[in-house]
């Protein structure tokens, strides 16, 4: 048994890494916030294209959505990739208050790229 237990040693429960926000998967924050977008645009469009017909043209859009950026690190192909996206939309918020609302709240995630403690969009949906 020890005898000399130094609970600010032994116990320093702070000195992780902030920079490695990878999760189990081995995802970096980028790549797991991109996700988290897309899977957050698509649950929207999901939930809400019954009520909202117009959500049909952004499902559209996003489904033709690529981005070729071979050579890219993760830390800047994914922020690139939701950029690209974002521009994507953008010319369908002049259509409907809603694809624009969604596209307000999609930005507050994607600031998160830029500083990660920024707090994203605090709903599921980017519709409420």
């Amino acid at each position: 048994m020890r005898d000399d237990f130094d609970y600010d040693d032994d116990l320093s429960f702070n000195d992780f890494d902030e920079e490695e926000d990878d999760d189990d998967f081995g995802m970096t924050f980028e790549e797991d916030l991109y996700l988290m977008i897309r899977e957050k645009l698509r649950d929207t469009v999901q939930e809400f294209k019954g009520q909202y017909p117009m959500l049909k043209k952004l499902e559209n859009a996003i489904s033709n959505f690529k981005v070729n950026a071979k050579n890219t690190d993760d830390s800047k192909f994914y922020p690139l990739a939701a950029k690209l996206l974002s521009e994507h939309i953008k010319p369908l918020t002049e259509e409907s208050e809603e694809i624009e609302e969604i596209y307000n709240n999609m930005q507050t995630d994607i600031a998160r790229f830029k500083n990660q403690r920024a707090h994203g969009h605090e709903g599921e949906f980017y519709l409420s």
